[in-house]
């Protein structure tokens, strides 16, 4: 059995010139388990991207199998919001890698910070103007089908992401600091809904926070305005969120190419809940 210290002999073969050696080492590196991406860190000053590249595929299959055991944790979770949260957060790591340096609440915890230190008598339109104005935090219109656009993580690095990547930064920073964000299941475009002073108003987060008015609807869908207005006031559930996260990502690795991951979250979807 493959332990820890002979890794760095084990990697020194991958890219040996005997197939059967190479065989024989890739076989030891997937019966490893999960913990090789993490193991492997403590060796980085061996890797380079011929070993790396042979590997890859280990790693993605442990991200997979670390990704299955830990999808039900948002399961039980006590808040609707909670479960978003840890759900998003599963996913940052598995597309980033489970050693990434800072876990997703801390991040949404910082920025609510840094939020009230600037506004600490903001309103939610303060903070959509904060999020996308300030921050910049917009929709990747360049690389719309980029499988990273739907991770939260990723998007305070970028800057970039789709509709409802960005609506979820927007409400779950909402919620830390008071404020209330709810989530528009629009039709081709996730819209975020706030109340000011009794108004209901929509906010395309995709476009730096453009407040959306009755007039503009019919311009985003083709929808008539009867069933656009039942879509706006139908309250969603966190599994109705997810399910739209997990279709995007479905689409965005077929844009790519990556048929072993469309596959898998199309499997994900299937298994996940309805309710």
């Amino acid at each position: 059995m493959l332990t820890k210290d002979k890794l760095p002999h084990i990697i020194s073969l991958v890219d040996d010139e005997s197939e059967e050696v190479r065989d024989y080492v890739l076989k030891d590196l997937n019966d490893y388990g999960t913990d090789l991406e993490s193991d492997l860190v403590e060796f980085s000053d061996i890797l380079n991207r011929k070993n790396l590249h042979a590997i890859k595929p280990i790693i993605e299959k442990n991200r997979r199998d670390w990704l299955l055991a830990n999808w039900k944790n948002w399961y039980t979770a006590f808040s609707e919001l909670e479960k978003i949260e840890i759900a998003m957060n599963i996913i940052s790591k598995f597309q980033l890698g489970v050693l990434q340096p800072f876990s997703l609440k801390s991040k949404l915890d910082i920025i609510a910070g840094n939020f009230l230190n600037l506004y600490p008598y903001g309103n939610e339109l303060d903070l959509s103007y904060y999020l996308f104005q300030v921050l910049d935090l917009k929709g990747n219109k360049d690389d719309y089908y980029n499988p990273l656009n739907c991770n939260l993580f990723y998007t305070f690095e970028s800057g970039l992401a789709l509709p409802i990547t960005l609506v979820l930064i927007y409400i779950l920073v909402a919620d830390r600091i008071g404020l209330r964000v709810v989530g528009c299941n629009f039709p081709g475009h996730f819209l975020a809904k706030i109340d000011i002073d009794g108004e209901m108003l929509l906010i395309d987060c995709f476009n730096e926070g453009r407040i959306v008015f009755e007039s503009d609807l019919n311009e985003l869908s083709e929808e008539s305005q009867l069933a656009l207005i039942t879509i706006i006031n139908t309250p969603l559930s966190a599994r109705s969120v997810i399910k739209r996260v997990l279709s995007n990502l479905i689409n965005a690795y077929k844009e790519k190419g990556d048929v072993v991951h469309q596959q898998f979250f199309k499997e994900l979807m299937l298994s996940t809940p309805l309710r």
